[in-house]
């Protein structure tokens, strides 16, 4: 009698497991159904493009991610996040890299854990790439613009905060990516492990490359890149012309003496 009264424990306990098993595996495919919908909600809000990044039947499944692989919903939630503040600073007129810093301050305490971890910053820049190459394919010149200027902001806050590889943010070249096709291309072929972009370069390697003059009240703000004219305090940024950087100086001033001296301390830790 006890003998079955044991069996009866063991097949109810058996049950019990597997029915918790089946619990577990029904919510973990839940979780990833509903990660696959939030990232597909996240691109639609993004209106960066409308290629389907996560691996489908049929052919999608073979369909070139340029190297993204996939998120978490944090760095979903702080791609919609950082991409409505910079459009807020756009909406009042602010420059490019005014609006980047603006978003980057009020993203900060709230996505501290993408902004300062190599990993995640890692795979918010391969988005980046990805979608830029997928808009430049599908001929969406805007997105793919925009999807190059913060994958090079990102690029340039990676070398400068995590990896202190530099002591400064160089905004040229962040400001260079809105200047033309060519520079654009060229960035994101360099930086995606396949060869999607190639024909695409061939295309507009012969346009000429452009830079920014950083003087706002500039008339045109573009200029040829070989034309430019380097702050020679902190060299991050670009003029047009003489008269354009003496026009710039007052606005200019506090912030180069700011950037001169953190380069200053920067090369004086790598000497020692």
């Amino acid at each position: 009698m006890g003998r079955k009264r044991n069996q009866g424990k063991a097949r109810k306990a058996a049950k019990a497991r597997a029915k918790a098993r089946e619990e577990a595996e029904e919510e973990s495919n839940n979780q990833r159904t509903n990660g696959q919908q939030r990232l597909l909600a996240a691109m639609q809000q993004l209106e960066i493009g409308n290629g389907n990044l996560l691996p489908t039947s049929g052919s999608d499944a073979t369909k070139c991610r340029h190297g993204f692989e996939k998120m978490d919903n944090m760095c979903i939630d702080f791609l919609i996040e950082f991409r409505n503040a910079v459009q807020e600073a756009v909406k009042r007129g602010v420059s490019t890299s005014q609006s980047l810093i603006e978003a980057k301050n009020v993203t900060m305490d709230e996505f501290e854990g993408v902004w300062k971890d190599f990993t995640n910053m890692e795979i918010v820049m391969s988005y980046y790439l990805c979608r830029g190459t997928e808009n430049i394919l599908e001929g969406n010149d805007s997105y793919a613009r925009e999807c190059a200027v913060h994958a090079r902001y990102m690029e340039q806050w990676t070398a400068v905060m995590l990896h202190e590889t530099q002591a400064i943010m160089n905004w040229s070249k962040v400001e260079a990516m809105s200047a033309d096709s060519h520079t654009r291309v060229k960035f994101l072929r360099r930086r995606i492990p396949c060869r999607c972009l190639d024909k695409k370069y061939d295309e507009v390697k012969a346009i000429t490359k452009m830079g920014v003059c950083f003087n706002e009240e500039c008339p045109d703000r573009r200029v040829e890149r070989n034309k430019t004219l380097y702050c020679s305090g902190c060299r991050c940024i670009t003029y047009c012309s003489r008269e354009c950087q003496k026009a710039d100086w007052t606005t200019h001033k506090e912030e180069c003496d700011g950037c001169v001296a953190r380069i200053a301390k920067f090369e004086a830790k790598k000497q020692s």
